[in-house]
């Protein structure tokens, strides 16, 4: 019988706001997470955001979409990661990842079925899940979207 076991303990990884980018129309907030010391690879993961433009569903605003998302870059231990986020139907989060390897030179590719978002992109999607509802689903006198983009995760270590 397999033993579960753990390759690596757990350790916290910078998370950093990286700003808010156009894509295809939408407006995306931009997080970076870090395995290691190493700097992200920008030039690497602007080829994988050509992905996310084709993803993402037009047009960018609504009635039920506000034209907003965030985007994870996640340059992990054994790969890159770009984890799209979107809302739409007024309440719903929608999501895609797309990988490629840190060895070589691969394309960016969409995630296979055994591929997903991990432990530390769930703290920021968690951190937007909170912003979203706080923003744009919860005021009053109705969403604000410019909050929403206003408020961002910078959890670096």
């Amino acid at each position: 019988m397999d033993t579960f076991k753990v390759s690596e303990p757990y350790r916290v990884r910078p998370i950093r706001f990286e700003g808010v980018r156009g894509v295809a129309g939408w407006r995306l907030k931009l997080y970076s997470i870090t395995y290691g010391p190493e700097p992200v690879d920008w030039p690497c993961y602007e080829d994988g955001l050509e992905l996310a433009r084709e993803a993402l569903p037009q047009p960018p605003i609504q009635a039920d979409r506000p034209g907003v998302g965030f985007v994870i870059a996640h340059q992990g231990r054994g790969g890159h990661y770009l984890v799209l986020n979107w809302w739409a139907n007024e309440n719903e989060y929608f999501n895609r990842v797309f990988v490629r390897p840190r060895a070589g030179d691969q394309p960016w590719r969409q995630a296979s079925g055994g591929e997903s978002a991990c432990v530390w992109d769930l703290q920021v999607i968690w951190f937007e899940r909170e912003a979203y509802v706080e923003t744009v689903l919860s005021p009053p006198a109705g969403p604000d979207v410019e909050a929403y983009l206003a408020r961002r995760l910078d959890a670096a270590v």
